[in-house]
């Protein structure tokens, strides 16, 4: 068993990418390419030493044309194909709904986009929005309740849950993936509103999600778990005695939690051996979640890493094994700065 990491600290924060309006995913290719949606345009950009690049084609002309933004809702999540970076996956918001849709990338073309997965319930807010393919290969979508709590508890509905479901660039996309617990797409449910997803290096999947207003949580994903909402929000209406980690009366509790739910409000997550990198808006840093085997979760309290950049959305890895960070302050809930937004790169040392 490796040592477990207790101290990081931050060594430098560079510009990567400036002026981006409302910016909601990071995805970064093996070639250190990051892409980046914007969620109220409907625009993808490309940035690759320091240049941000908006994308055209007829992709791109698709999406401006078709995408809803209004509250959380816009172009969100991107994915790229593990086994071909020049197939990229998106998450978007229509007028018939949520979909995640694949287009091909051309340098700075998108291609038409096809559907993969269609009929995720909608609204302005609680819209979910992260997609990330696993370890496995197969893509996980992370959805939100819609405004409709009694929804993450119906597992015929597609809202409230993490979704499991193929997807390799052909006409087998958007298949409920194999040994799925229900053999419907449904991955795990009684989610809120699921914003992050990330492996540890064990293959152990974690998630954030927005508490209502008592507490937010990182989860541990297992298939076939429920995760309580609404019937509990973190350890609000567990049992007396339950701890963070523990799966009673069929409903798992978090293994981290942030309350009140203004210290935080996590987005999207990094993993790696240090433990889980969690973006937060309301809460406006960086958290850092240390592995810890001899707690009963697995997992430390919650360390701010970085803050002073505003509201984030987005944290992952870059090619390099630094942090990205990505800020949001204009996205109409926070408060710009000359620049903003930005694609940061944090370096770590430990």
């Amino acid at each position: 068993m490796s040592t477990p990491i207790t101290e990081l600290d931050v060594a430098g924060v560079t510009d990567a990418a400036t002026g981006l309006p409302a910016p909601w995913d990071a995805e970064v290719a093996p070639d250190g390419t990051v892409w980046v949606s914007l969620r109220d345009t409907g625009e993808i950009a490309r940035v690759e030493a320091g240049e941000v690049t908006t994308l055209a084609g007829p992709g791109a002309d698709a999406l401006a044309a078709t995408v809803e933004a209004a509250g959380e809702a816009g172009l969100l999540g991107l994915a790229l194909l593990p086994s071909d970076p020049r197939v990229l996956y998106a998450y978007v918001t229509r007028a018939d709904g949520n979909a995640v849709v694949r287009m091909a990338l051309e340098d700075d073309a998108l291609g038409a986009p096809v559907d993969v997965l269609t009929g995720i319930p909608k609204a302005a807010n609680h819209d979910g929005g992260r997609i990330a393919f696993g370890p496995d290969g197969y893509l996980y979508v992370a959805t939100g309740d819609a405004g409709q709590p009694e929804l993450a508890q119906d597992p015929s509905s597609l809202a409230g849950k993490v979704l499991r479901l193929q997807a390799d660039g052909t006409d087998a996309d958007g298949a409920p993936a194999p040994d799925n617990p229900w053999g419907t797409l449904v991955w795990s449910m009684g989610h809120r509103n699921v914003q992050g997803l990330a492996w540890l290096p064990d293959g152990t999947m974690v998630a954030s999600e927005f508490g209502q207003s008592d507490a937010d949580e990182l989860n541990v994903i297992v298939p076939g778990a429920n995760y309580g909402w609404p019937h509990v929000e973190g350890l609000v209406g567990a049992p007396e005695g339950t701890e963070l980690g523990a799966t009673v009366s069929g409903f798992t509790y978090p293994v981290a939690q942030w309350s009140p739910t203004s210290t935080a409000s996590p987005s999207g997550i990094a993993a790696s051996a240090a433990g889980v990198f969690v973006a937060a808006l309301r809460g406006e840093a960086v958290f850092w979640v240390p592995l810890d085997g001899s707690a009963a979760s697995g997992f430390a309290e919650p360390q701010t890493l970085l803050d002073g950049v505003g509201r984030v959305r987005d944290v992952s890895h870059s090619a390099r094994g630094e942090l990205l960070v990505l800020t949001n302050n204009t996205d109409g809930r926070g408060d710009p700065n000359d620049g903003d937004d930005r694609l940061l790169r944090v370096e770590l040392t430990q």
